[in-house]
Formats: C-alpha cells, structure tokens, sequence
C-alpha cells in the first residue's frame, strides 16, 4: 500500500527520533552537571562566618597571640605606670651598689608580698624584710646583682607603677678604706697583746687590758661594714611599696551595625569595655547557634529573625557584666531575574543542539553500517524466499 512506508523509511524516522530523544537527554545532562574545575576547589562557606579583630595590645586584654586580626588603630589605654626599667650590671670586679625604691597599684597588697617572695627565691635572692598593714605592704628584696635588672621588671610588673627611684653608690674607695683600717687594727691588736705579755705591773695590765677591748670591738665593726659592704655589692636591693588598688566598676558597652537588614545579614560588633581589672575578655554569644571572642567581631546572619546577641565582659579578677544587642533579620524580596532567565534558555537550548549533534555522531554510522548489513541480507533473504515458492508451485 502506498500509505505505508518502507521498512527504511520507517529506519530513518526511527533514526532521527532516536537522535533528538537522545540529544534532549545529553543536553540536559551536560546543563545539570557542574562544570569542571581545573584546580582543587576552596572548602564551602558556611552559613554564619564570624570575623574577630582584637584592637589594642593582647596583653592589655589578656588574650594569648591566636589567629585574630589584631589592629592598632585602637591601642589599650596606658597606665601612668612607670617601667619597665633596664639596668646593665657592673663589671665583675666592680664595686657598686644597686637600690631601687619602687610603689605599685596592685589588688592585693598580700598576695604580691608573696608573689615579689617567690620571685627573688627564683633567682637565688631572698627577703631581708616585709611587712603588711591594712591596705599597704613593704618587702625588702636581695637578689644577686647580674639578676637585678631581670627581677626588677618582674616586680614591677606585679601591678601598676606608680613612683620608682633607682640609685648606685660605687664603695670602692670605701672598701679599700675599710681594709685598710683593718689591717691598721690588727697590726695594734698584735702590738697591745705583745705588750700585754711583758707587763708586769696591774695598772699596766688593766690599761693595755682596755686599750685592747677598744681595738677588738673596732676590728668586730669594720670587720662587720666590710661584711655588710660585700653583701651589698654581691646582692641588688629592692624596696617594693604596694598600695591596694581601687578599682573603679567594670563597664561594658555594645554596639551593633547594622541592626536590622535582609539575610544574609553581616553586622559588625565593637564592644567598649573600661573599670574594674585591666585584662579584659569579651565573648559573645549571637543567638544563632554561634559564638565567638574578641573587642570587635563580625557576625553574618544566615536566616531570617530576631536575634538577642549576648556579650559579656570578664576583667582579670573574674568579675563579669553583661549586655545585649537586638538584631531583626528580614527575607530578601523576591525578584523575576529575565537577564537570567533569557541566559539559562539560552544554555539550555545550545546544551540540547550540543547533545542532538553527540548523538548523531554516533547513532549515524552505527546506523549506515547496519542499513549495509540489512540491505543486502533482505535482497538475500527475498531471493531465498522466492525460489522456494517456485520448487513448491513445480509439481502442479
């Protein structure tokens, strides 16, 4: 019938079916994929990122060096403290006298008795005295003199400085003085006791008696300021004064900007913190799950809401305030993008023509191949097919 299509006809309909159905999927499977990456790829983002920058000096804050971005824009207030003091000691040799007179602001006047104590034990000094009265304590610390300068900075450091005064005194002349005299008494001594040997009457006795108890006791002092003098060059002095220190209350104050907006919403927290101990540690607690440390912090909010941001302040002595921060996050508005959609059509349709031509390049030669194989194979067939009719029609 003339309706009917010829069994390579309907082949190539077939063909061409085949084709577009096959480039309709490679198509869409290329514009699904993502595309390749020629380098290894960052790590995602995730929703929140946190940003911390610590401005002024970690140790102002008392936060140990970390990864935070630390900015001195901003620097810790200075304290009237005076210090740390440099001191090169003297020569070996050297006949010098080192003093220093000290006064700190401290906490508490006690506990840095105790701690100015375990310093000069740690330098093989010791504590000629100390005292402690209500609100004030003195300690009278010796260390030896190549640690002078070492330990003079760790005591200082126990509070804040508020007055010093450092001298020397060179006792050279007066150390060979004193030797001097010495030596000058003993050679008496040894003439008073010759003489006392060869006397014979009492009045003679008694008097070089007397005579040579005043030289013994003179040879007992300056043997004594000899003594105390090498002591003295052999170990630094360090007077330390420390006044209880008043604190003034711990303030904090937050602020958030900005405090509202569309997600994701970045908002940058700076917190002001003064009073109480310096060493000052804030941490905040955002409300969504995440946290983090730091003066000034960078929050994103990834989710629509209001969130109650939390920051508290801890100075050096524990004592703790607390403030909080509002922060409403609203949905963006949603919006017809046609530049972006007209783009994706677009990628679409040449993604398609892309695969409509794979599959051709393929499915087509496949396809003439078997149309080879097929048409000779039915002219075969046909021919077969019409000699065995005419060996069956023969015997009529």
């Amino acid at each position: 019938m003339r309706g009917n299509k010829s069994p390579p006809a309907r082949l190539v309909v077939y063909l061409l079916l085949f084709i577009v159905a096959g480039g309709l999927l490679v198509g869409l499977s290329n514009v699904a994929r993502p595309a390749a990456q020629p380098y290894a790829m960052a790590p995602p983002l995730t929703t929140s990122t946190t940003h911390i920058i610590n401005f002024g000096a970690a140790s102002y804050y008392g936060l140990p060096s970390s990864n935070t971005l630390v900015v001195s824009s901003n620097p810790a207030p200075q304290s009237t403290a005076v210090g740390p003091t440099t001191y090169t000691p003297a020569p070996a040799g050297g006949m010098i006298e080192f003093f220093s007179n000290v006064t700190l602001d401290v906490a508490s006047p006690a506990l840095a008795v105790d701690d100015a104590s375990a310093i000069a034990a740690s330098f093989g000094g010791y504590v000629a005295y100390s005292s402690l009265e209500g609100a004030t304590a003195v300690a009278v610390i010796r260390v030896p003199v190549a640690s002078y300068g070492a330990v003079l900075g760790k005591v200082e450091a126990l509070g804040n400085v508020t007055g010093m005064t450092s001298t020397s005194n060179d006792v050279s002349v007066q150390y060979t003085d004193l030797n001097a005299t010495l030596q000058a008494l003993y050679t008496e001594q040894g003439s008073l006791l010759r003489l006392l040997n060869q006397t014979n009457s009492i009045n003679s006795t008694l008097l070089v008696e007397s005579q040579l108890a005043q030289v013994n006791e003179q040879i007992n002092s300056v043997e004594s300021q000899i003594m105390t003098t090498q002591r003295l060059i052999d170990y630094s002095t360090i007077t330390a004064f420390f006044e209880q220190h008043q604190a003034a209350p711990l303030l904090l104050k937050v602020t958030a900007a900005p405090g509202s907006g569309t997600s994701p919403l970045s908002v940058t927290f700076t917190a002001v913190v003064s009073g109480g101990s310096q060493g000052y540690v804030v941490n905040y607690n955002f409300g969504d799950g995440y946290s983090a440390s730091g003066v000034v912090v960078i929050h994103s909010f990834a989710h629509p809401g209001d969130y109650n941001v939390t920051a508290t302040a801890t100075d050096s002595s524990g004592e703790t305030v607390t403030r909080w921060a509002e922060i409403h996050v609203t949905s963006p508005p949603l919006r017809f993008d046609a530049s972006g959609f007209a783009a994706s059509v677009a990628t679409l349709f040449v993604g398609v023509l892309e695969g409509i031509v794979e599959v051709a390049v393929v499915a087509v030669p496949l396809f003439l191949v078997g149309l080879a194989v097929y048409l000779p194979l039915k002219s075969i067939l046909h021919g077969l097919s019409r000699k065995g009719s005419g060996q069956a029609a023969a015997p009529r």
